[in-house]
């Protein structure tokens, strides 16, 4: 089943011109908040057994072109070329994509979809608390399936792409493992907590972070400085 699922992901990876990286795990065991587990026991009632349940997380990489729109250090506000702007409309496309990919791999192998993000609610919400109770962490299952490992900002790092990606996740009525991987992890780099002045995890820097993105006023609610930065630093030290 892994191999079916994998193979048609890769064919429509193929099909919407982007690279892709696929993991699974089973649906118990991997740590969500509890407003975030009582939304997805709902979402996902009637498919079975809880304990055979599986997600598959799914991501679609960036462009390297799309990465190198982002300023390559910290700014307040956008440069007036209009360039990182790029950025922002491939996230808006990305998101798409996996919603498109994530509906049709639910729809053949009797699964239910996560859509990619929630867009749209950075300024209509008071915290960032209140997304919880709307979504599941696609971050959360990317890093129990062996995808990538939390990185200090927060975000999922894969051995692909650092962070430059965005996840989906499908849940399916089976039980599959994840594979084992050798994950390097971050180490001693810093360099995502060195360019980015409020990501600092023991001073709630989500919230910060969501205020940011209503600020900056690109076309879709992005920034994505510390994303280039954990990217350049990932691929500084890949082998060959």
């Amino acid at each position: 089943m892994k191999k079916e699922i994998e193979g048609e992901f890769r064919l429509l990876c193929e099909q919407v011109g982007r690279q892709g990286v696929i993991g699974f795990v089973p649906v118990e065991g991997v740590r969500l908040l509890p407003v975030q587990e009582a939304y997805l026991r709902c979402k996902l009632d009637g498919l079975g057994s809880w304990s055979d349940i599986a997600a598959v997380s799914v991501g679609l990489l960036y462009h390297e072109p799309e990465i190198l729109a982002i300023p390559a250090g910290w700014v307040s506000k956008p440069p007036e070329d209009g360039l990182w702007n790029r950025y922002a409309r491939a996230y808006t496309e990305l998101n798409r994509l996996l919603n498109e990919i994530a509906t049709r791999l639910a729809r053949q192998f009797g699964g239910v979809a996560e859509q990619a993000t929630m867009e749209g609610l950075v300024g209509q919400v008071s915290h960032v608390n209140d997304y919880f109770s709307h979504c599941v962490s696609h971050r959360a299952f990317a890093e129990a399936a062996g995808v990538g490992w939390r990185g200090k900002h927060g975000l999922v790092v894969t051995p692909e792409a650092g962070p430059a990606l965005r996840f989906a996740t499908i849940f399916i009525p089976q039980h599959l493992l994840p594979d084992d991987k050798h994950l390097p992890g971050c180490g001693d780099c810093n360099a995502c907590l060195e360019v980015c002045p409020i990501l600092r995890p023991e001073e709630g820097y989500r919230e910060k972070c969501r205020r940011r993105l209503g600020a900056l006023g690109l076309e879709d609610e992005v920034c994505g400085i510390c994303v280039r930065t954990c990217w350049e630093a990932v691929r500084g030290s890949a082998p060959g």
